[in-house]
């Protein structure tokens, strides 16, 4: 037996990693995978002990769920995410560094072992855990919820397939001993054991597709339960949940309100917000800082900027468009715009398509694809885009080098980008028209694939190269390969990354991935963002987390 600590998410976050990241359109941060200036974590920890009891705990969220399943195609948004954390399953706890431990409440240990070439990891659950509907959590649950996103039942909207990498589920010398063995060795299993739904709540595909709209309580469970959703006044509220079998929660109450990016500081300001995501928002940092009684926790960033190609639109089909539109574009100025007034240790670009900047295995291969805007423009000449001297525009067979470039209305830093973009790509010749969509169609255009350049924020999580096969693979199977780009050579690699044990070879593979990624350019990313978080100064166990993880449980104001 072997047992292995991993860098893990928590139940809050299942969809995100097992897709590998989740889409954002540029309004804040996420969960972190990766090290960058700043501090590891920053949540003000404090034991419970030193904790007032009650209170109420009012966050800011995007929007409110419409789908409430979180393996659900339209149930992983992070907003989503967030507001489901302390109503689920979480198996894990993570420290600021990555180093997990199984969460008492749910898990109370694990066992992994390699058997004739398949890993086979072993769950001992806590009896004592039950659903809100008071079933008890067992071996069924998991092998119903593996079951249904296994890719072998098509009418599930699954957001992920990843759970076909998993041969079999069944119990061990109890209902609450789950005994997983996969196909094979798979190093990234973690990521698909954090959370589970319950069976009854997967049964068919009916159910798994309409059942949790309406947030069903008893297929939830987690010290808080659901109390009120106000659809008016774009309201969620949470309060301890009575069937909870953990230490009971410190707060009276969590309140997750639907606020636009642009209104969140204000709220905060104005005291109608305890936890304010700062982003990249400069305008909103600096407002953090001047409020009485609060402080910015900050800590390393955990999403990355990036702009996605539709490779299947327009002159993107054209490998050589795509590679002079990454030549034309000056990331370093991108970067400093989108971040100016924030720490100048992170206005730089991001290099690599799979890892974070001072992550290991993250290496600068940009290379030819460095900001050269004559070398973008000797490219487009001898693929027989001519300048047209009149217009300033280039044309090939008639047609004009025009771009669409989607922005998010109402988010400054998304139109920023795209002026930006727009006026550096003019100087090689290549018009882009902006398209301004209202922020909450971000999930459509990307599904609809109703964009040509698109600019947005992927939330990582601590599984970089599972994220590859979710961004890049093959986009017949692959929902979240935005660019429906399928790269030569790549599925090759991204089968043995999947199964790879050996540390040091898979980062091999992974460089080899990410040179891949730069020939093929479905994504050109720019640069990572910092995790600033504004809090009551007060206020405990909440705030910039990088790796690490806190109990919801232990979220509170200090005595």
């Amino acid at each position: 037996m072997r047992r292995r600590a991993t860098a893990l998410l928590t139940g809050a976050a299942l969809a995100l990693a097992l897709v590998g990241c989740a889409a954002d359109d540029g309004a804040g941060p996420g969960p972190a995978p990766t090290t960058v200036a700043g501090e590891l974590a920053d949540v003000n920890a404090t034991p419970r002990e030193r904790l007032a009891e009650g209170g109420t705990l009012r966050r800011a969220v995007e929007r409110l769920p419409s789908q409430w399943n979180p393996l659900h195609l339209a149930g992983g948004d992070v907003s989503a995410s967030e507001i489901r954390g302390p109503l689920s399953v979480t198996n894990w706890d993570t420290d600021a560094r990555g180093v997990t431990t199984p969460n008492e409440n749910f898990v109370t240990d694990v066992e992994d072992t390699v058997a004739d070439g398949r890993e086979v990891v072993t769950l001992h659950l806590n009896p004592d855990a039950v659903w809100n509907s008071g079933e008890p959590i067992t071996w069924a649950d998991y092998a119903a919820t593996v079951a249904a996103c296994s890719g072998t039942r098509p009418d599930f909207e699954c957001a992920t397939h990843a759970f076909g990498a998993i041969e079999s589920v069944t119990h061990g010398e109890s209902e609450f001993d789950v005994v997983v063995t996969f196909a094979g060795t798979f190093p990234d299993w973690p990521a698909l054991l954090g959370t589970v739904l319950p069976a009854a709540g997967v049964a068919d595909a009916e159910t798994f597709n309409a059942g949790w709209l309406d947030h069903p309580e008893e297929w939830f469970t987690g010290p808080f339960r659901l109390d009120e959703v106000d659809a008016a006044q774009q309201v969620v509220k949470l309060v301890p949940n009575e069937r909870w079998w953990g230490p009971a929660p410190k707060l009276d109450e969590i309140q997750y309100r639907a606020v636009s990016p642009d209104a969140a500081a204000s709220a905060f300001a104005n005291h109608e917000l305890d936890v304010l995501d700062v982003g990249a928002d400069a305008n909103a940092y600096q407002r953090a800082l001047a409020v009485p009684d609060a402080e910015v926790r900050r800590a390393a960033g955990p999403d990355w900027r990036q702009i996605t190609f539709n490779a299947t639109a327009g002159p993107l089909t054209d490998p050589d468009v795509r590679q002079a539109v990454a030549r034309a574009i000056d990331r370093d100025a991108v970067a400093a715009s989108s971040l100016a007034g924030l720490p100048e240790e992170l206005q730089r670009p991001l290099d690599n398509h799979i890892f974070m900047q001072g992550q290991e295995g993250y290496e600068d291969n940009a290379g030819a694809y460095a900001y050269d805007p004559g070398a973008a423009a000797a490219q487009l000449d001898a693929a027989g885009w001519v300048l047209n001297p009149d217009t300033g525009v280039r044309e090939r067979d008639g047609e004009p080098l025009t771009l669409r470039y989607t922005v998010f209305s109402g988010v400054p830093a998304s139109a920023n980008e795209g002026q930006l973009v727009q006026a550096q790509l003019k100087e090689v010749g290549i018009a882009v028209e902006l398209d301004a969509v209202p922020e909450t169609a971000l999930g459509p255009v990307l599904g609809e694939g109703d964009f040509e350049l698109i600019g947005f924020s992927w939330y990582g999580s601590p599984y970089p190269l599972l994220a590859v096969a979710n961004l890049y693979g093959d986009p017949a199977t692959t929902p979240t390969n935005y660019a429906r780009l399928a790269v030569p050579g790549l599925d090759d690699l991204l089968g043995q990354l999947m199964t790879e044990t050996d540390h040091a070879t898979r980062l091999g593979l992974a460089d080899r991935a990410d040179e891949l990624l730069w020939d093929a350019m479905p994504i050109l990313p720019l640069y990572q963002r910092p995790q600033l978080v504004a809090t009551a100064r007060d206020l405990a166990n909440v705030g910039a987390s990088g790796l690490g993880s806190t109990r919801a449980e232990d979220w509170g104001y200090v005595g």
